[in-house]
């Protein structure tokens, strides 16, 4: 990589660290992160690596993903506490962009790697959700590394095969997928039968930890993790037994549509380009693959498609890779460079001065209305929330922002312990109970 394009790369890193952090700025509520922070502290709390659990009431045993997934969480709470969890995660992801560079400087160039950087660190849904407790920053880090691996001029399927395997312990299949689809896409280009047989074993050694750990659970252990995961979690998607997830055919090319900006013209060029570049063609075949593949489940979340992201742009990058060293003369470059920098040195101005507030949903009344009523409320404590249907964020801001433990019920208790709760607005207040704030929708009671 020419000194021009190094220093404009480490510019969109920057640009890319600042909007990261932006969020942070802000309340965030988001309730996977949240379900997964309360399920790491637990597995601080208990020593545990396998047995996950999150509330007594709400997923007493936790078998939605593989708990190889939340390990980087618990690693980090047991070495630096929880406040450094989302510096981890940002981390994370501002490697996976770093790595999406380098593999798309190695196919058209090293401003191609400039521009796949762009494209992904600028992406809002990557930066917004990049730089918190979910498992997409590590399952994008592992899946585009094995990418990385199965595209070099001698691939190294050792290397692939071991970060495949750390991207399939994270999330299962979807870990796979990219990594399945350039092996497939790029055998079919070179005609090359020996790259399909490396790949394939490269991909049977990937997933072989995963299984190992299934099968171990379901003949020598007590079958949670089998009938859990595997038959209701992975089963459940692929069938549409689940009420979980959204039961819409095609919503990943939605998703692509409607969140891959700004680099999806960019990828679309790269899709026409492809017809005559032969460099473009596996990565081009592998964006068309890996898409319709995840529309063959029954139910999908937004967030399975995330993993396609990276492989966009690099795509995107090594279409216009070419068109822009033409462009920048040495003159030119040095114009791009500054204003890459002076891009980046806003992003982080506007970043440290609270922007970031501007992409997050406001506060939910457990952080901001009903803060001072909760603030008297022991950690530990039993809080009942009242309503006919799980309300998931109520529950989970209570389990990880108040470190209380919501109990979901139809009404409210006339006996026990619980001397506060959460009930919709409309539910019968009766009895001992009587309502001392109300806020959006909901009322906080006290006995």
């Amino acid at each position: 990589m020419n000194r021009a394009a190094g220093v404009a790369l480490a510019c969109v890193l920057l640009l890319t660290s600042a909007l990261l952090v932006a969020p942070w700025k802000g309340h965030v509520d988001d309730v996977d992160a949240q379900v997964y922070q309360v399920v790491a502290r637990n597995m601080v709390a208990d020593g545990t690596w396998f047995d996950l659990r999150y509330l007594p009431d709400v997923w007493p045993r936790f078998r939605e993903h593989l708990p190889f997934a939340l390990w980087p969480a618990a690693a980090t709470i047991r070495l630096f506490g929880e406040g450094a969890i989302d510096a981890v995660y940002a981390l994370m992801t501002l490697a996976t962009v770093w790595v999406t560079a380098r593999i798309a400087s190695r196919i058209a160039g090293p401003w191609a790697g400039v521009a796949a950087a762009l494209a992904l660190g600028t992406c809002e849904s990557i930066w917004q959700y990049g730089g918190r407790l979910l498992l997409e920053p590590p399952l994008l880090l592992f899946a585009t590394a094995a990418v990385g691996a199965a595209l070099l001029p001698r691939p190294s399927w050792g290397r692939a095969a071991l970060f495949g395997a750390l991207a399939v312990l994270t999330k299962g299949p979807f870990g796979l997928l990219p990594f399945a689809c350039v092996v497939v896409a790029r055998a079919w280009t070179d005609r090359s039968w020996r790259y399909l047989v490396g790949g394939s074993a490269a991909g049977m050694a990937a997933t072989a930890p995963a299984i190992a750990f299934l099968l171990v659970d379901r003949w020598a252990g007590a079958g949670t993790w089998w009938s859990g995961y595997v038959g209701d979690r992975l089963f459940g998607w692929a069938t549409g037994s689940t009420a979980a997830g959204l039961a819409m055919r095609w919503f990943p090319l939605r998703v692509i549509a409607g969140r891959f900006w700004p680099g999806l013209l960019a990828a679309a060029y790269g899709l026409w380009r492809a017809r005559k570049d032969p460099r473009l063609r596996p990565v081009a075949i592998a964006c068309v693959l890996a898409p319709l593949l995840l529309c063959v489940p029954a139910r999908n979340w937004g967030n399975h498609t995330y993993v396609v992201f990276p492989l966009l742009a690099i795509l995107s990058g090594a279409a216009v890779g070419p068109a822009l060293e033409r462009w920048l003369t040495p003159g030119r470059e040095r114009v791009a460079v500054i204003g890459l920098a002076l891009v980046a040195t806003a992003a982080w101005v506007l970043s440290l001065a609270g922007m970031g507030r501007l992409v997050l949903q406001p506060p939910c009344v457990v952080s901001r209305e009903f803060a001072p009523e909760l603030a008297s409320v022991a950690p530990g404590t039993a809080v009942p929330v009242i309503s006919s249907s799980m309300q998931w964020l109520i529950i989970g801001e209570l389990a990880a922002e108040r470190r209380l433990v919501p109990v979901p019920s139809p009404v409210l208790p006339s006996s026990g312990a619980a001397r506060v709760a959460f009930a919709r607005d409309g539910e019968q207040i009766a009895g001992p109970w009587r309502v001392v704030a109300a806020a959006r929708g909901w009322v906080l009671v006290r006995r």
